[in-house]
């Protein structure tokens, strides 16, 4: 089970994470205003989609499945097949994007994002996911000391392109910064991959694992796909409705909001995804739900509160005073963002129980599905009905994960 070193470690590589993006948003609103947050998001969402396909799938599936193994050469056998599986189905997004970058650049930016910067970011995010390999590996052994100091080297991304943006340089070339640094760590963590891969493995069971990590594919495909296609429709859709300005605010105000759902998201991921795996066919499994659940709920709504009843001076301190939502458009976003949270807890139990089915059918109910609302009544749209389209929109998500788990439970259960 994960340690306490272990735990403080996982909060360490969260605020990490989010201290390095907080300050890029920064120097973003210095440099550009709203528009400039606005595009840039919309690049990190194409790199999002070529790395996602590959983090939330066949990754996932590593660390659930490397928790499970108890031999070394499994474990190494088990690390070369992500790797190639992982960069297979990356590369495979990168290349579909690379090759609709013109189409993209037109419908979702109105030509404000040149075609080479999409298949600059599709290019980046097949380089994270040599970083997210090794990632995933020492979070199925529960290392998650050493994920640390690779989310310190990390961090150096988003400080020289913070720096970049800071010299008043164009969007193109940050996006050259990100590109050539995650190279040079992203080559050097390639050779301590091969090299760890390498080790004599157990050939007998590399089929099975083959198959396992296979299952997880529809997932990344479903999670990673989707979930960075809506957000780039989203704010297309938003930016015509609305404007680019007011599509920057949005993105303000879910950049504020990460503060808690990113944190949650990664315990869950760092600390109770390991935990899940290890105890999914047992009476512990719900114990650990249980605790699950109470971490980051609890203090989830505290904080989110904290967030709508300070979020003027929030956004002005994170962005600047030219950032402001109405009160109630923050209400109604803090509120699906905890619903958010809490269709996650269950959406772990099903990856730790390997219901990769029912993950894929749910990811339909999530981003995708406020996408869809955002354009079926985009007729006289604001910020106030996007932020409620979000909130409903999660509701659902969590009421399908929540009936999802408890039917996989009870089969499971009947099945024994």
């Amino acid at each position: 089970m994960t340690s306490t070193p272990g735990v403080l470690s996982a909060f360490a590589i969260i605020l990490i994470d989010l201290l390095g993006r907080a300050g890029l948003d920064k120097v973003l609103a210095w440099a550009g205003g709203p528009v400039m947050i606005a595009l840039w998001a919309q690049l990190q969402s194409v790199l999002d989609m070529v790395s996602g396909v590959a983090i939330t799938g066949v990754l996932q599936g590593l660390t659930v499945t490397i928790t499970q193994v108890r031999d070394p050469r499994q474990e190494h056998s088990l690390l070369k097949i992500a790797l190639k599986l992982g960069l297979l189905t990356s590369l495979v997004a990168a290349l579909s994007l690379a090759l609709a970058a013109p189409i993209l650049s037109s419908w979702l930016t109105q030509g404000k994002i040149e075609t080479v910067l999409i298949a600059l970011a599709a290019l980046v995010g097949l380089l994270a996911v040599i970083p997210a390999t090794l990632n995933a590996y020492w979070l199925g052994k529960h290392q998650q000391q050493r994920m640390l100091g690779l989310a310190l080297l990390l961090s150096m991304t988003w400080l020289l392109v913070a720096a970049t943006a800071w010299m008043g340089l164009s969007l193109s070339k940050l996006m050259l910064v990100q590109c050539g640094t995650l190279l040079i760590i992203a080559s050097a963590i390639w050779r301590y991959l091969r090299k760890l891969s390498q080790v004599a493995a157990a050939p007998a069971n590399e089929a099975e694992y083959f198959q396992k990590l296979m299952r997880f594919v529809p997932v990344g495909l479903a999670i990673g796909i989707m979930s960075p296609v809506s957000m780039l429709l989203i704010r297309g859709l938003l930016s015509n409705t609305l404007s680019w300005n007011d599509v920057g605010f949005l993105q303000a105000l879910w950049r504020s909001s990460d503060w808690v759902t990113a944190t949650a998201a990664g315990i869950l991921s760092l600390v109770f995804l390991p935990r899940l795996s290890a105890t999914y066919d047992s009476p512990r499994f719900r114990t650990e739900m249980m605790r699950a659940s109470l971490m980051v709920l609890i203090p989830s709504a505290f904080l989110l509160l904290f967030i709508y009843l300070n979020q003027r001076a929030i956004l002005a301190t994170l962005y600047d005073a030219r950032f402001v939502v109405s009160d109630q458009t923050a209400a109604l976003f803090m509120l699906g963002s905890w619903l958010r949270i809490a269709s996650w807890v269950f959406l772990f139990g099903l990856f730790a129980m390997h219901h990769t089915k029912l993950i894929v059918a749910g990811e339909i109910l999530s981003l995708p599905l406020l996408a869809l609302l955002l354009w079926l009544f985009a007729d006289g749209m604001t910020l106030e009905r996007t932020a409620l389209i979000y909130l409903f929109s999660y509701l659902v998500y969590l009421c399908f994960n929540a009936a999802a788990l408890l039917y996989s439970r009870r089969t499971t259960a009947a099945q024994k």
